[in-house]
């Protein structure tokens, strides 16, 4: 058990509640998952053009692209393999309602979700306001 398949199956469980069943849950519910490792990729990519005096990322729009969509595929890719193929997401489902202690596993997926998304706006607000010091000037 870990925290990616645990915040996989509820959010699954939260998109079909919502939206009903449809033939694409497990991808959906995998996407968000791969979607909350994006962003501490794309936050540790923005700090290390901050450390790097701010060249990487406004000159070099192709090098923009490919790290943050490359690095998006890639990191998508291994999900989908490790979440959705053959009957992974049976295994894990069942693996996800054996586990006793629920009320830990949810904490731990909130503070997931919560901390994905502060620090890639955290990386977001000190690139912009240039708040990082240069340690490696290029």
């Amino acid at each position: 058990m870990n925290i990616w398949k645990y915040t996989y199956i509820q959010f699954f469980k939260i998109r079909r509640r919502v939206i009903g069943k449809d033939g694409a849950d497990d991808y959906a519910a995998m996407l968000f998952v791969a979607l909350l490792d994006c962003l501490f990729y794309w936050g540790v990519i923005t700090f290390a053009d901050s450390f790097t005096s701010y060249h990487l990322l406004p000159g070099h729009e192709i090098l923009h692209t490919v790290l943050f969509l490359g690095g998006a595929v890639i990191i998508e890719r291994v999900h989908n393999h490790t979440l959705c193929k053959g009957d992974a997401f049976d295994h894990i489902r069942k693996e996800v309602e054996a586990e006793p202690r629920k009320t830990l596993w949810g904490i731990l997926s909130l503070l997931y979700i919560l901390s994905a998304v502060a620090f890639f706006a955290l990386s977001l607000y000190c690139n912009v306001n240039k708040l990082v010091p240069v340690l490696i000037p290029l």
